[in-house]
């Protein structure tokens, strides 16, 4: 096994593109916006979860380009600290 091979290996193969198409949903509900809206002051575009719903329809069956999808997006969010920014609140005024 290569060393590739050992890092992807920790990825998923598979995506659920019905699994995306809840998240985009919740994400577009009033709930969603109002949460998003409640938390960080402003109305989420859903972009995020858009992007995975359209790679879910068009790249769900190839196992390759999936782990690819969510290694790039454990790096970006490691690189961005995206797993804190819900945990910190920052007292607006």
């Amino acid at each position: 096994m290569s060393k590739d091979d050992e890092v992807f290996s920790k990825y998923p193969t598979t995506m659920s593109c019905m699994e995306a198409f809840d998240q985009l949903t919740i994400c577009y509900s009033i709930g969603g916006q109002f949460r998003n809206y409640y938390r960080h002051g402003k109305f989420n575009s859903c972009d995020d979860q858009l992007k995975k719903f359209k790679f879910c329809l068009f790249n769900s069956k190839n196992p390759i380009k999936v782990q690819e999808w969510y290694k790039a997006k454990s790096e970006h969010r490691k690189s961005t600290n995206a797993l804190t920014d819900d945990l910190i609140w920052n007292e607006r005024s």
